[in-house]
C-alpha cells in the first residue's frame, strides 16, 4: 500500500510505504526546567553559580542547552530545588509523524494529538486495504 502525502508545510508532495510516530530529542527540556527552577526561587545566574560553586557561564550554558548536565550539577539542582530527576525529562515525546525514511511529515504539540491523528490515518489505511485500493492520500497540511 502506497501512502501519498502532502507534508505539513504544504510545499512537498511525496509517497512512502511506511509512516510512524517519532520522537523529539528529550534533552531540550533540561535547560528550560533549570531556568524555571532558578527563576521561581528568585535567584540570579550569579547567585546560583555561587551556591553551586561553579562559574555563572556554566549555568547559562545549561539553561541555553549548550552544555549537558554533569551528574554532580544535576544532583545539586535536585537537592537545592527538591525535585526528582524525572522533572528534567520530557515525557511527551511522541509528537511527530515520520515517513519511512524518517522525514518529518507533521509535528504536534502533544503525543495525544499525534496519536489521534495517526490512528485516523491507520483507519483509512486499513479500509483502503480492505477495499483493495493501491494507495491512500493524506494531506498533512490541514
Amino acid at each position: 500500500m502506497e501512502i501519498i502525502f502532502k507534508e505539513e508545510k504544504g510545499n512537498l508532495f511525496g509517497s512512502t510505504n511506511l509512516i510512524g510516530i517519532g520522537k523529539r530529542q528529550p534533552k531540550l527540556i533540561y535547560g528550560i526546567k533549570a531556568k524555571e527552577l532558578r527563576e521561581k526561587a528568585g535567584l540570579t545566574v550569579e547567585e546560583l553559580a555561587l551556591e553551586f560553586s561553579v562559574k555563572p557561564n556554566l549555568i547559562r550554558k545549561i539553561e541555553n542547552h549548550s552544555t549537558p548536565f554533569e551528574a554532580k550539577i544535576l544532583n545539586k539542582y535536585l537537592d537545592k530545588f527538591n525535585v526528582d530527576v524525572s522533572d528534567f525529562s520530557d515525557n511527551d515525546l511522541e509528537t511527530l509523524i515520520l515517513a519511512g525514511d524518517s522525514h518529518i511529515i507533521k509535528s504536534f504539540n502533544s503525543s495525544k494529538e499525534c496519536r489521534e491523528y495517526f490512528d485516523n490515518i491507520m483507519d483509512d489505511y486499513f479500509n483502503a486495504i480492505a477495499n483493495k485500493e493501491k494507495y491512500i492520500f493524506v494531506d498533512f497540511s490541514k
